[in-house]
């Protein structure tokens, strides 16, 4: 598929969450037009494998698809790419779905997941009683499951001669149980419209069968994961975090091309009565963030078709192009960053005026990059220890 072909699919999804974006920020409630309409664009089938049912698109036009939603809305893509990383891996794990898999894949909501493992939880039987609180849950309002990270007694079954006194499971859940209920804890400056707070579950019980093993990205690479394509063998979690820098790159591209309108004459004129781009400062710094998000956009396009090779080539990933992957989105979180100073520095009190559109994406901008898979210091730690395995 093309870039042109993608976007055009997507346009009339694009339009209806830029028409409510700025309602969706004063409010903190995204609207359901805007989750309708990016279900009828196909989006919700973007990842799932094909013997799901769905189109498995090419990691690159995933990319090109994050960064125009997130052009549009930022709020948007936090929510639905946590959708697509679930469906992705949902999808390299499942041949046949078990039940909670095919209500979940059947419904196309924007489920949400929670990473960190959660302790509380013990198995009975053929069941799995959860408890914990699962913190950060984005999108919950607008989904139906929720796909979470459970801490559980006693080795894997898929190891039982572990020594381990806990192992983890990735489990599925409805949201419309009465043992499960939502504490409102999401009270950030920016990304208001994400519903990214709490999910507390006491006593539900559920099948074991439908949870999964945990599957770390290494072990993607074993001859041993049986996934249904090459697709699925690439670095996940990686490639997840790097999308949430995508993102950033996208409501980075909006905020440049709604100050170069500005600052050309479009806006209110300056103190001189001037398109404020008349000034060599204005213009050098918004070419600096011109530059920055195009770099940062080319590098993230770059891991993406090299993945898109491998997965053509059956090429086994190494653990160098999972932390290439690792640092690009990191550099292109810092990248969108400093194309905001940048932009701050052509617009300067224009930029914070509550009436104009600059001040609600750098909000959610700045609140978005404290994203924990783009933390610079915890990537740098990751790719440290590649660099040099055994010394700590």
């Amino acid at each position: 598929m093309t870039t042109v072909d993608l976007t055009e699919r997507l346009e009339p999804a694009l339009q209806t969450l830029r028409a409510g974006a700025a309602d969706a920020d004063r409010s903190s409630v995204f609207p359901t037009e805007s989750m309708a309409a990016l279900r009828k664009s196909g989006y919700m089938r973007f990842s799932l494998g094909k013997h799901l049912g769905g189109e498995q698109l090419s990691t690159v036009d995933r990319i090109d698809a994050h960064v125009a939603i997130g052009k549009a809305d930022l709020s948007a893509i936090w929510i639905v790419g946590n959708y697509d990383s679930h469906t992705w891996d949902l999808s390299g794990h499942v041949t046949e779905p078990f039940p909670g898999a095919n209500d979940l894949l059947r419904a196309e909501t924007a489920f949400c997941g929670t990473v960190a493992p959660v302790p509380g939880s013990l198995v009975e039987g053929a069941e799995i009683v959860m408890n914990g609180r699962f913190a950060f849950a984005t999108g919950w309002k607008h989904a139906t499951w929720m796909r979470s990270n459970i801490l559980l007694p006693g080795p894997s079954p898929e190891t039982p001669r572990s020594e381990s006194k806990f192992h983890v499971r990735l489990m599925h859940f409805p949201l419309d149980r009465p043992e499960v209920r939502v504490e409102t804890t999401w009270d950030a400056d920016g990304l208001r419209a994400t519903h990214t707070d709490t999910v507390v579950v006491e006593g539900l019980r559920l099948p074991y069968a439908w949870s999964i093993p945990y599957t770390l990205d290494p072990m993607r690479g074993a001859p041993s994961f049986a996934a249904p394509s090459h697709y699925y063998k690439e670095p996940g979690w990686a490639l997840s975090n790097s999308k949430a820098a995508v993102g950033l790159l996208g409501a980075g591209f909006e905020l440049f091309d709604r100050a170069v309108e500005y600052v050309s004459g479009g806006g209110r004129a300056n103190q001189t009565g001037q398109p404020a781009a008349r000034f060599p400062g204005v213009r050098y710094a918004m070419a600096e963030a011109f530059i920055e998000l195009h770099s940062a956009l080319a590098a993230q396009r770059g891991v993406a078709a090299a993945s898109d090779q491998r997965i053509a080539t059956a090429t086994p990933w190494t653990s160098a192009d999972e932390h290439a992957i690792w640092g690009v989105g990191t550099a292109s979180a810092r990248a969108a960053l400093r194309a905001v100073d940048e932009i701050s520095l052509a617009l300067g009190g224009t930029g914070h005026q509550r009436s104009l559109p600059f001040e609600r994406i750098v909000r959610d901008m700045r609140t978005g990059a404290v994203h924990i898979g783009i933390h610079p210091s915890l990537v740098k730690d990751r790719i440290s220890g590649h660099l040099f395995p055994g010394i700590r």
